[in-house]
């Protein structure tokens, strides 16, 4: 999306995800309300545009609406409702409830990551929807404080949830799937993760759920990168690498340059380019600053060390500069 459209979306989520004060009143005196069709949509098109804001504006900033949404689908669940309404708002519910929990734990918030892990998952059985404690599960896997075998568990767990179902999370857990077994050694694993994930996601529609519009073309390349380059598959590193640069520019999701970046760091790190390394270094760091993103942290840790050794004045510039930068907090751990 381009500036115009995320400040339009902003501002119908952010403006629109309470109720005024008077409009809520009424309708309380009016009595039992029941929402419509019309109002079930505009839920569901909300926390899509939650899930699509995610990339571009820092959690603390969209946190309070978001919760705000939340309680204004609790309050309509509450009423008396048909079934296919309940279940279209319990849908939008875990939805919005996967996207709190992973607001809460960037903010450090272990308690409410906690507590939304747990809506999200009771939405996904009242819904009978798979597809939300699959994502939950996903979600959860960077949160384990890198520990590649917890994240291999739970990611597993999603895959058994969805079955051969949702193509779109299915690619997404795979290649995250293939991600962690590289990191543990396992290369058998990870490539025939990613080599699944990849024919997943040939047929894949990223639009079908809110959580998975965010893996374009350029972000399951950098998922590709990930695997190849913890591998030391340099040639199959170049070719992710090459395919990634046909889909950034000006109006890549600023969230995605956190970790992208970071990862075409290490990758021409290992190719022998120092200075390509450490300008994506740079523009993993502006990024991750920007929306002191945990997962953009995490990533370039593990760009600083593997520079360490460099003697270039470039690699030795960015240590001092992401010293100064790298903030303390300490994330939560998984629940």
């Amino acid at each position: 999306m381009d500036r115009r459209s995320v400040l339009q979306l902003a501002a119908a989520a952010t403006v629109g995800a309470a109720l005024d004060p008077a409009q809520r009143l009424m309708r309380a005196l009016a009595g039992d309300h029941r929402p419509d069709d019309t109002t079930i949509t505009h839920l569901e098109d909300r926390t899509r545009g939650f899930h699509r804001l995610e990339e571009h504006i820092p959690a603390d900033s969209l946190y309070p609406a978001l919760l705000s949404h939340l309680n204004e689908v609790s309050a309509l669940l509450e009423g008396g409702l048909p079934d296919h309404h309940r279940n279209r708002l319990a849908v939008v519910a875990g939805e919005s409830a996967i996207l709190a929990a992973w607001f809460a734990w960037e903010q450090g918030d272990e308690h409410m990551t906690a507590s939304h892990t747990r809506l999200a998952n009771v939405a996904a059985k009242h819904a009978n929807d798979d597809s939300i404690a699959a994502c939950m599960s996903g979600y959860r896997s960077y949160m384990t404080g890198r520990n590649g075998a917890q994240s291999t568990r739970l990611i597993q767990q999603g895959l058994n949830r969805i079955g051969e179902g949702d193509p779109a999370t299915r690619a997404w857990l795979l290649a995250r799937h293939a991600e962690e077994t590289a990191l543990l050694g396992d290369h058998r694993g990870a490539l025939r993760s990613i080599h699944e994930a990849a024919d997943v996601y040939a047929g894949a529609d990223i639009n079908a759920r809110p959580w998975t519009c965010f893996l374009d073309p350029g972000r399951f390349a950098s998922m590709s990168l990930t695997v190849h380059s913890r591998l030391r598959r340099h040639d199959d590193s170049a070719a992710a690498m090459d395919e990634i640069a046909l889909h950034l520019g000006p109006t890549t999701e600023v969230k995605k340059l956190c970790v992208v970046k970071a990862e075409m760091a290490l990758a021409h790190y290992r190719l022998g380019d120092v200075t390509e390394a450490v300008d994506s270094a740079r523009s993993a760091l502006d990024a991750t600053t920007a929306m002191n993103f945990p997962l953009g942290w995490e990533r370039l840790d593990n760009v600083a060390v593997e520079l360490k050794p460099s003697r270039t004045q470039a690699a030795r510039d960015f240590h001092t500069e992401y010293a100064a930068t790298r903030p303390s907090r300490k994330q939560p751990s998984l629940l």
